[in-house]
């Protein structure tokens, strides 16, 4: 693996002092390159770097600086710390909109981005607002893969706060649109697809969504690496329509293997890699092993927690049937304990 220094000694860094008006973005590209690398440490620290050079020079309002912000912001991002991403997209924003004004492309890129880390956050109507600004932007262009992408983010929101036919619409949109820019074998339509399985599933239209994530899963196995992130999600979501068909056997290997790869190459901070280990203990309860669903239900728990926030609506359904697990186990006080919690939380929604 290659590290930021081994990076700067291939690169010719000027000879110039710290003022130099090239030196920010040069330092930034450098940081970029080693997030690439998957150098994670040595990035933040050339990204800091070039941060500080813009801010010195009084630049940081500029389109390099900018970038710099959304690679920072990246950063943060792997690390699954979306408060500070979401800052840095916000700064990010408010900069190529003075630049370029409110419909730029690289506003909608911004936007897109953005989106996303309101969704991971379980912030579903900011994400619904940025993805549907995107879109109108992007709109007004050729049809691009970009436009598919926040078409399939708009869709995967509205999927989340339960408006199932509007979130299908949106979604075949994107893979009609990706299928026809990039060709139905290209492996981009793959997110789509894979969204589209979820929704349908959760429907009980199961033959179609088992269609719809069977054809994910074998674009990205054909694409990515074995122990690529996409193809933790896909088996994921193979295991929950097993689940659902009380295939549990083959619920329980799916989701195994998708939680070995997430945690492997994901923060435990992320909500994906949560989820996954809430599927997964659900497929433990149900088959009765006790111990592994209580242990994997307290481990999802904390990363979904850390992700979306220890009050988050998600989080009461999840914290039941840890507590039914506790209860088969005799642990009455932990069970009680953690009904309390989750009544907390939905009394806060309600009166919210």
């Amino acid at each position: 693996m290659f590290s930021a220094a081994a990076l700067m000694g291939q690169i010719a860094v000027p000879q110039s002092d710290d003022h130099d008006p090239d030196l920010p973005r040069l330092v930034c590209r450098m940081a970029m390159f080693a997030q690439q690398l998957a150098d994670l440490p040595g990035a933040e620290k050339l990204a800091r770097h070039g941060l500080a050079l813009f801010a010195r020079s009084d630049s940081l309002e500029t389109a390099d600086g900018a970038a710099c912000l959304t690679s920072y912001a990246g950063l943060f991002e792997a690390k699954g710390l979306e408060p500070e991403a979401q800052r840095q997209l916000e700064n990010a924003l408010a900069v190529r909109e003075r630049l370029f004004g409110p419909n730029h492309f690289l506003v909608a890129d911004t936007l897109i981005r953005l989106g996303l880390t309101h969704s991971r956050q379980g912030h579903l109507q900011e994400a619904e607002q940025a993805q549907a600004r995107a879109v109108e932007i992007l709109r007004a262009q050729l049809p691009t893969p970009e436009l598919a992408a926040a078409l399939n983010n708009l869709g995967n929101v509205m999927a989340a706060q339960g408006r199932s036919k509007e979130a299908e619409g949106r979604i075949r949109e994107a893979i009609s649109i990706w299928e026809r820019v990039r060709g139905p074998e290209d492996p981009s339509v793959a997110p789509g697809l894979l969204n589209l399985g979820i929704l349908l599933q959760a429907r009980k239209e199961y033959d179609e969504a088992g269609r719809l994530i069977a054809r994910a899963l074998k674009l990205d196995e054909k694409s990515l690496p074995a122990d690529h992130p996409r193809i933790g999600m896909d088996l994921n979501a193979a295991g929950v329509l097993a689940m659902a068909r009380k295939n549990y056997r083959e619920a329980e290997t799916m989701l195994a293997r998708a939680a070995m790869i997430l945690e492997a190459s994901e923060s435990p901070l992320h909500a994906e890699v949560g989820q996954v280990l809430l599927n997964l203990a659900e497929v433990y309860r149900l088959q009765k092993k006790t111990d592994q669903a209580r242990d994997t239900f307290e481990r999802g728990l904390g990363a979904a927690a850390l992700a979306w926030g220890p009050s988050d609506p998600r989080l009461p359904d999840w914290m039941e049937r840890l507590a039914a697990t506790l209860r088969q186990q005799e642990d009455y006080a932990g069970a009680e304990e953690l009904e309390i919690r989750a009544t907390r939380i939905r009394v806060l929604h309600t009166i919210r």
